[in-house]
């Protein structure tokens, strides 16, 4: 069924416990490369709901692309947060997708819901950004973009200094690495 502009505007309306879709891109987070970015994708979603997975779509040239997605498997191999991360998936030499998965209601545990809440207000690229130097050892430029938009349309642009994602920067530069 499809819905005109004008009467999805009035659904929304109707629903003001849903969350809206929106996406979060980041043009050049790694050390030296312009080119290669991610996008978190965070779809609709009734906020009663648990939190549904959130897929990052990675793109950039092929020999980096390789060696971060090698390196991204250790990110799926990490314990102890309330969230993880799912086998990195090379879908072209140029794409690597890889999802955030909330594990907060998982456990019993009283502090469950503080890790359900966190992982509902921080974007899921704060913990990929910072699995990537703590887990990774991977080296982030020094000032991170994101763009945000909601619906198609832009919400807000940010460029945050790495300090305040991360304490230390990882040594690994994707570029620099052999294998």
């Amino acid at each position: 069924m499809r819905h005109s502009n004008q009467e999805g505007q009035s659904l929304r309306r109707l629903r003001p416990n849903q969350l809206k879709e929106i996406s979060i891109k980041v043009p050049a987070p790694f050390a030296g490369l312009s080119d290669l970015g991610f996008t978190a994708q965070y779809r609709a979603q009734d906020f009663q709901q648990p939190m549904r997975d959130v897929p990052l779509v990675i793109e950039g040239p092929r020999p980096p692309m390789r060696r971060l997605a090698e390196l991204l498997q250790l990110l799926r191999e990490a314990e102890g947060a309330a969230y993880s991360w799912t086998d990195p998936i090379m879908v072209s030499d140029e794409v690597v997708l890889l999802a955030f998965r909330d594990r907060s209601l998982a456990g019993a545990a009283p502090t469950s819901m503080s890790g359900y809440v966190m992982n509902l207000v921080r974007p899921a690229i704060f913990p990929f950004l910072h699995d990537c130097v703590a887990v990774a050892q991977l080296r982030l430029s020094e000032r991170i973009e994101m763009r945000v938009t909601s619906d198609d349309e832009p919400v807000t642009t940010l460029a945050l200094p790495l300090s305040e994602i991360v304490a230390q920067n990882g040594h690994r530069l994707l570029w620099q690495l052999d294998s």
